[in-house]
C-alpha cells in the first residue's frame, strides 16, 4: 500500500509524534509512506522525518479561522492568497506519489484541501474532542460525503464526531501506540528523599499546570520531599502567570523548569510518577503523554475526561480525579507521595497495560486492517 500523511505539524507534538510511530511501523511492514507539511514550521518535524529516511513535500498548507480578530484574519487572508499556488503543488505531490490512501491529521487540511477529496483515499484522522458547535456539525456532516471515513483515536473522539451528526458506521477507533520507549523495563532512579512529579507536553492552561501547582502548595512539607518538574514549551502569558503563582504559593523551591527535552526517555527516567491535570472545561482525546509513562513504569495521576479513561483504570494502573478539584488531585498525589509501594504496584501494573493495549505492533496492524478492508470501494459509494 501506498499512503501519504498530510501533516501542517508546526512543531512536535503528541499527533505529530503518532504519525512518526504508524510511518515507521508501516515501512517496516513493507509499505510506502509519504509526508506532506507546511512550509510554516519550527523545523523539529521535518528533522525527525530527515532523520527516519522518510519522502516529504513542504507546501503552503496554513489554517483558516473564523475568529474576527486581526492576527486570525491576517493568517486567514494570507492563506487565501497562497491556496492556487497550495492547489498546484498538492495536485503534483498526487501524481508523483499516486497514492491509495491519504491520511489527513487536521479538519483545516480538508477544508483547504476540498477538490481534491476523494471518497475511495482520503480519511481525517481525528486527534481531537471536537465541540457540538453549529458550525463543526455543518462542516463535518458535509465532510462525511466527501471522505471513505474517520478514524478517531479514543472512543470520546468517536462519540463527539457522532454527536456532531457524523455515521458511527463511518467512524473507527484505533487507539494510538507507541514502540515500547523502555524495552528493558527499567524504572526511574530513585533520588532518596525526593518524590518528582512530571507534568509533560505544552504548557498551556488546557494542561492544567494551575491546578497541579495548587495541588502541591497544599500537601504538607515532609519527607519524603515533593517536587514538580515542569516538561515542555508553550505561550509566554501562561509561563510568566504559572510563574507569579508558584511565588504566591511559596512553593518556589519545590518547583524544577526543565523546558523542552527531545528525548522522551530521559524525561521519564527522572520521575516518580506523573500529572495529567486536564481542567475543567478542556478535553483530551487521547493524551501520549500517559501512554509513555506507563513503559516506565510510572503511576499517573489524571483527570477523568476523555481518552483517559480509556488508559487509566482508577486504583490499578493510576488514579483518576475529577477535573478541576484540586483537592482530590492533592490527596491522590499525598498518597502516592507517601507510599512507594503503591507507586511501584500501579507502575508496574500501567507498564503491562499498556504494552498490551498501546504497543506499536497492535497500532499499526490496526491501522492496516482498517485501510486494507477498504479497499476497493467505490468513489461513489
Amino acid at each position: 500500500m501506498r499512503l501519504a500523511i498530510v501533516s501542517r505539524a508546526e512543531n512536535v507534538s503528541g499527533k505529530e509524534i503518532m504519525t512518526l510511530e504508524l510511518g515507521a511501523g508501516l515501512r517496516t511492514a513493507g509499505h510506502e509512506v509519504s509526508y506532506v507539511t507546511s512550509i510554516w514550521n519550527d523545523g523539529g518535524y521535518q528533522a525527525r522525518l530527515r532523520e527516519s529516511g522518510f519522502d516529504f513535500r513542504e507546501v503552503p498548507l496554513g489554517a483558516i479561522s473564523a475568529t474576527l480578530r486581526w492576527d486570525c484574519l491576517t493568517m486567514t487572508a494570507g492563506q487565501l492568497l497562497r491556496l492556487p499556488g497550495l492547489w498546484a503543488e498538492y495536485h503534483r505531490v498526487l501524481n508523483a506519489g499516486q497514492p491509495e490512501r491519504v491520511l489527513h491529521t487536521s479538519w483545516h487540511h480538508l477544508l483547504l484541501l476540498w477538490p481534491y477529496l476523494n471518497r475511495s483515499r482520503d480519511w481525517f484522522w481525528a486527534h481531537e474532542v471536537l465541540p457540538d458547535k453549529p458550525q463543526y456539525r455543518w462542516l463535518f456532516r458535509r465532510l462525511a460525503r466527501r471522505i471513505c471515513g474517520f478514524v478517531a483515536v479514543s472512543h470520546a473522539v468517536r462519540d463527539a464526531l457522532v454527536q456532531l451528526g457524523v455515521s458511527p458506521e463511518q467512524v473507527a477507533v484505533v487507539h494510538n501506540g507507541l514502540q515500547d520507549l523502555n524495552p528493558s523495563g527499567t524504572g526511574a532512579q530513585p533520588d532518596q528523599g525526593v518524590v518528582r512529579i512530571g507534568i509533560v507536553g505544552q504548557v498551556e492552561e488546557w494542561k492544567g499546570h494551575h491546578d497541579l501547582l495548587t495541588a502541591l502548595a497544599r500537601i504538607p512539607a515532609g519527607v519524603p520531599r515533593a517536587e514538580i518538574h515542569i516538561y515542555g514549551s508553550g505561550s509566554a502569558p501562561y509561563r510568566d502567570r504559572l510563574r507569579r503563582q508558584v511565588v504566591s504559593l511559596g512553593i518556589e523551591d519545590r518547583v524544577i523548569w526543565r523546558g523542552f527535552v527531545q528525548d522522551r526517555s530521559r524525561i521519564y527516567q527522572e520521575l516518580d510518577l506523573c500529572a495529567v491535570p486536564v481542567p475543567a472545561g478542556a478535553n483530551e482525546a487521547l493524551p501520549t503523554v500517559a501512554i509513555e509513562a506507563g513503559f516506565f513504569g510510572l503511576p499517573v495521576v489524571a483527570s477523568r475526561r476523555g481518552g483517559l479513561l480509556e488508559i487509566i483504570e482508577d486504583g490499578v494502573t493510576g488514579r483518576l480525579v475529577d477535573s478541576g478539584n484540586v483537592d482530590q488531585l492533592s490527596s491522590c498525589l499525598q498518597e502516592l507521595i507517601s507510599n512507594a509501594e503503591l507507586r511501584k504496584r500501579l507502575g508496574s501494573a500501567g507498564r503491562h497495560h499498556v504494552k498490551t493495549r498501546f504497543g506499536r505492533e497492535r497500532f499499526v496492524a490496526d491501522f492496516l486492517h482498517l485501510m486494507e478492508s477498504h479497499r476497493g470501494v467505490s468513489q461513489d459509494a
